[in-house]
């Protein structure tokens, strides 16, 4: 059914390619030695939201609505950040990228960067990443990672990195290292056993190693780095802690972490895992290097692993619906996952050469509703937002 799939995709990607074909736009725009761009608050808001922006001719249901939630996340959602990570932002074969990062410059997005154009004589579509920013990126690397599977074959998928400058008008500046990611899917249920599970975790380890070369590379000591992304790994357990309530609940059942979940904290930390998780002819044990302390935000502030795909409405009688039906496949209607994050890096605050210390103070899921929409919310994934937060020690 993988093959079929792909093929049937593929196929609609070449034939919609004529669409822009001498349409480009550079993947990145960073800052020059002249670049002056300070925060006005020692603050900056982040957003990571998967788009759901596929190449054309590919949608679940009627539409995907592709143009219309474009305009509506530039309009509505956009302006509220200032540093903003996407997922599914594709450029093949599509104008939207270019459309983004022109309306996104007109709104004080100076700095991009994205995933690299890809053309069909390469056998892919591009990674669909895009990193935008208010403030200087002085730095940037790509990771592509191992191809995946099945329709994964297809993205060039992997992780952006940014070094953004985080400085307010007469003061010393401080750096804040911005990674994100999308990482191969599993379709249908998932089982830990299965083989999309052990590409995704192996992409997870390409990703500590990748952070193993660029951290030492451009990170001074106290200054944070914040990983984010849709990570396909869902850390839910999915048990009913209540046996009077017959459905699954955001918060009460979303305590427990899912083995993979603490698999893919294990892995992009370092630390490596039983190969036994995987089934008991897995050899691999993902162990990286060094240790790199890495915080789940969403489950630290929160205590919880909240829904950010899937989610469901209960009606007063107590009927079960899903929350979402316009852009969701009906096979992942109200599954409930937890797959979208934002990771905490900094375990050396106190040490920034100028005494600037860097804090997530916020952190949390972002759904995005679009009021008076034909579409519900402006992705089948919810968003999730943080804010750090800078202040000055003094000696």
């Amino acid at each position: 059914m993988y093959l079929t799939s792909v093929f049937v995709v593929f196929l609609s990607i070449f034939g919609a390619y004529h669409l822009n074909m001498l349409s480009t736009s550079p993947n990145m725009q960073l800052a020059t030695t002249t670049s002056t761009s300070f925060m006005t608050t020692p603050r900056l808001r982040i957003l990571t939201q998967n788009m759901f922006m596929r190449p054309p001719l590919i949608k679940n249901n009627k539409s995907d609505w592709k143009d219309a939630r474009l305009d509506y996340f530039i309009e509505h959602i956009l302006p509220n950040y200032d540093v903003v990570c996407l997922q599914e932002m594709f450029e093949f074969a599509s104008s939207r990228r270019s459309r983004l990062f022109a309306a996104a410059e007109k709104l004080g997005f100076a700095y991009y960067v994205a995933s690299e154009r890809q053309y069909v004589w390469s056998a892919a579509i591009d990674g669909g990443l895009v990193i935008l920013s208010r403030f200087p990126i002085v730095a940037h690397e790509s990771l592509v990672y191992r191809r995946g599977m099945g329709p994964d074959w297809i993205p060039k998928k992997g992780v952006e990195y940014a070094k953004i400058a985080a400085q307010m008008e007469g003061a010393e500046a401080t750096y804040v290292h911005v990674f994100t990611t999308h990482t191969q899917a599993s379709y249908g249920e998932v089982v830990i056993t299965q083989p999309d599970v052990k590409r995704r975790l192996a992409q997870l380890f390409e990703f500590h190693e990748f952070m193993e070369r660029v951290l030492p590379a451009h990170r001074d000591s106290g200054e944070p780095v914040v990983l984010t992304g849709d990570f396909n790994v869902d850390s839910r357990n999915h048990v009913l802690t209540d046996p009077k309530i017959a459905y699954e609940r955001d918060v009460e059942d979303g305590v427990q972490t899912s083995d993979e979940g603490a698999g893919m904290m294990s892995v992009l930390q370092g630390h490596g895992i039983d190969p036994q998780l995987l089934g008991p002819d897995n050899k691999d044990t993902f162990k990286g290097k060094t240790i790199i302390e890495l915080h789940d935000t969403l489950r630290e502030r929160l205590g919880y692993h909240p829904v950010t795909f899937g989610n469901i409405m209960v009606d007063s009688d107590g009927t079960v619906r899903p929350r979402e039906t316009v852009l969701t496949t009906h096979q992942d209607n109200m599954v409930m996952h937890s797959i979208d994050y934002v990771m905490w890096h900094n375990p050396d605050a106190d040490l920034q050469k100028h005494r600037i210390v860097a804090k997530i103070v916020d952190v949390g899921v972002t759904p995005n509703f679009t009021p008076g929409q034909q579409f519900t919310q402006i992705s089948d994934h919810y968003g999730v937002s943080a804010e750090i937060h800078f202040s000055t020690e003094q000696k």
